[in-house]
C-alpha cells in the first residue's frame, strides 16, 4: 500500500496538516515499499508485474508515474525517474504510440487495451507528470491521440485520454473537448454521477470495478481541468459511497484513482468557507454535536456505537444543518458462526473455489504437517492474477523450500510470508483447470490452535472469491 500512503502524506503536507510523528510513521511505510518497487525493475530498465524480463510498457508507466508522484514527498534517485522515462521514450512508435505489449495482451482476454489509443494516453500522462511534459516524445504521443481519437466512445478510454490533455494543457481545447464528451455520457443516480465501463481495465478490472477506475479518472481530470464542478460533486459522491469498511476501493488501481481524486478535491479547497453541524445517533442516543468549517473539513470524524447496536433492527440518523457540502460513510460489522455461512456453490453465485486440508490434526513439538490446498476458478475465462491466501496457524513456521520448488517449476508465479498467511500469486489462472500444491509446516510449541481461513480471489475483480474455514490442529 505504498502509493495510497504517499497520497496521504502528500495531502497532508500540501493542506498544512502534517505533524512530525505523522510524517515520521508516513516515511517509514514509504520507506519500505520504495526499496521493495525497486526489486521489480528489469536489467536493462523498465519494469515487469515480478522484475523479470521482459519489462511491460503499462507497468513501467505506472511505475513512472507512482515515482513522481512519491517525489513530492520523499527522496527518489532522479536517475531512477530519467532511466525510466528514457526506457518508456525508447518504446515509442515511429508514429507517436505506444503499443499494449505485455501483461494487457498477454492473459488472451478480450478488452480495448489491445488498441495503441489507451496505452499512448496513459503513457503520455505518466511522462508528462513525471516532468517530461515539454519532451518530443509527448508532442508526438499527443499528435497520435489526435489523429486516432475521432470515433472513440468508450468511458475508460476517453478519461485516459482527457488525463493526457490535462496533464499537457489543463485549459487547451483538447482537454475541454474530451470533458465535454465525458460529461454527455455520464450516468446520474441521484446525487451519484459515474461512468459505465463497457471494458476492462489495463489492470484486468471488469464490472463495478472498472466503473470506479472510470469515474474516478475522469473526476480526476475535470478537477485538474477546472471543469463541471456539479459533476464532480457527483462522481465523488460515488466515489465515497462505494469505499468499504476499511476506507479502500476493491482493487489497489480502484483505491489509487479514488484517492488522487479524493485528494486533489480536498487541496484545492472545495468547501467555500460554508459550515454545518452534524448530530449522529443510533437507537436515539446521540452523540455531541460536531462543527464543521475550513479548519477541521480535512479531519475525519469518526463516531463509534460499541455497545448500542442490538440485535435485530437498527436505526442511524444524521441531521445536519448548514450549506457545506459533506461525505460520509456508515459501516456495520457483525459475526456469523462458519455454520450459518452458505457454501458458494450451494448458492449458485460464480465465484473461486478453495479446499484446504492437513495430513493429521494432531502432532508433537518439532513434527512437520503436510497442507494439500486445491483451487478452482468457478467462473468461465481467465483470473489474470488469483492470490490465494493460506492461513498459517500459530506457532507453525512454513517450509519455505516447498514454496520455492513450486515456483523453479512454474506451479506458481511468486509466492510471499507476511506473518500468519502464505500468499500464492498465480498469472493467467484458467477455469476449469483446478490447482494443487502441498507445503509443509513444522509445530514449534504445544498448542491447540485454529488456523486463519484461507481464501482465493481474482485479484483485479474481487467479488470472485471463495473461502474454506479455519481447521483446529493439537500440538503436544
Amino acid at each position: 500500500m505504498t502509493y495510497p500512503n504517499v497520497l496521504v502524506l502528500d495531502y497532508l503536507q500540501s493542506t498544512g496538516q502534517v505533524t512530525p510523528e505523522i510524517q515520521l510513521e508516513a516515511e517509514q511505510y514509504i520507506a519500505q515499499g520504495y526499496q521493495r518497487l525497486l526489486t521489480f525493475e528489469v536489467a536493462g530498465d523498465g519494469f515487469s508485474l515480478f522484475g523479470e524480463a521482459p519489462a511491460q510498457p503499462m507497468l513501467t508507466a505506472y511505475g513512472l508515474m507512482e515515482f513522481s508522484d512519491m517525489s513530492r514527498v520523499y527522496y527518489v534517485d532522479p536517475a531512477l525517474i530519467e532511466r525510466t522515462a528514457q526506457w518508456l521514450m525508447g518504446r515509442q512508435q515511429g508514429d507517436g504510440s505506444w503499443l499494449p505489449e505485455g501483461m494487457t495482451i498477454e492473459s488472451g482476454l478480450e478488452s480495448v487495451m489491445t488498441s495503441p489509443l489507451p496505452v499512448t494516453a496513459y503513457t503520455v500522462w505518466a511522462l508528462a507528470d513525471a516532468g517530461f511534459a515539454g519532451s518530443e516524445a509527448v508532442s508526438r504521443g499527443l499528435d497520435y491521440l489526435r489523429s486516432h481519437q475521432a470515433g472513440t466512445e468508450e468511458p475508460y478510454v476517453l478519461a485516459l485520454l482527457a488525463n493526457a490533455y490535462a496533464a499537457t494543457n489543463p485549459d487547451g481545447a483538447d482537454a475541454q473537448a474530451i470533458l465535454e464528451q465525458l460529461d454527455a455520457l455520464k450516468v446520474v443516480d441521484g446525487d451519484h454521477v459515474y461512468w459505465q465501463s463497457g471494458v476492462e481495465t489495463w489492470m484486468g478490472g471488469g464490472g463495478d470495478v472498472a466503473n470506479l477506475e472510470a469515474t474516478a479518472l475522469a473526476a480526476y481530470a475535470m478537477l485538474r481541468a477546472g471543469a463541471y464542478p456539479q459533476t464532480v460533486e457527483g462522481a465523488l459522491n460515488y466515489i465515497v459511497a462505494h469505499a468499504d469498511s476499511f476506507g479502500a476501493w476493491e482493487t489497489t488501481q480502484a483505491t489509487i484513482l479514488s484517492l488522487k481524486a479524493l485528494v486533489l478535491n480536498a487541496i484545492q479547497g472545495a468547501g467555500g468557507g460554508r459550515e454545518a453541524v452534524v448530530w449522529v445517533s443510533l437507537n436515539g442516543e446521540e452523540t455531541e454535536p460536531i462543527e464543521i468549517g475550513d479548519a477541521n473539513a480535512d479531519v475525519v470524524h469518526l463516531v463509534t456505537f460499541t455497545d448500542k447496536a442490538t440485535i435485530g433492527n437498527n436505526t442511524l440518523r444524521l441531521q445536519v444543518e448548514g450549506e457545506r457540502p459533506l461525505m460520509f460513510q456508515a459501516v456495520t460489522e457483525y459475526y456469523l458462526p462458519w455454520s450459518e455461512i452458505p457454501d458458494v456453490l450451494e448458492t449458485g453465485v460464480d465465484a473461486m473455489r478453495i479446499d484446504v486440508s492437513y495430513d493429521r490434526t494432531e502432532l508433537a513439538v518439532n513434527d512437520v504437517v503436510t497442507a494439500q490446498a486445491r483451487v478452482e476458478l468457478l467462473a468461465s475465462g481467465v483470473a489474470r492474477m488469483a492470490l490465494v491466501d493460506l492461513g498459517v496457524p500459530p506457532g507453525f513456521t512454513v517450509q519455505a523450500e516447498d514454496l520455492e520448488a513450486l515456483v523453479e517449476r512454474g506451479v506458481i508465479s511468486r509466492y510471499e510470508l507476511p506473518g500468519r498467511q502464505v500468499l500464492i500469486y498465480l498469472e493467467d489462472f484458467p477455469s476449469g483447470q483446478p490447482l494443487e500444491i502441498s507445503y509443509r509446516l513444522r509445530a514449534r510449541y504445544p498448542l491447540r490452535v485454529r488456523t486463519p481461513a484461507s481464501q482465493a480471489y481474482d485479484y483485479y475483480t474481487p467479488g470472485t472469491a471463495g473461502e474454506v474455514p479455519p481447521a483446529e490442529l493439537v500440538v503436544k
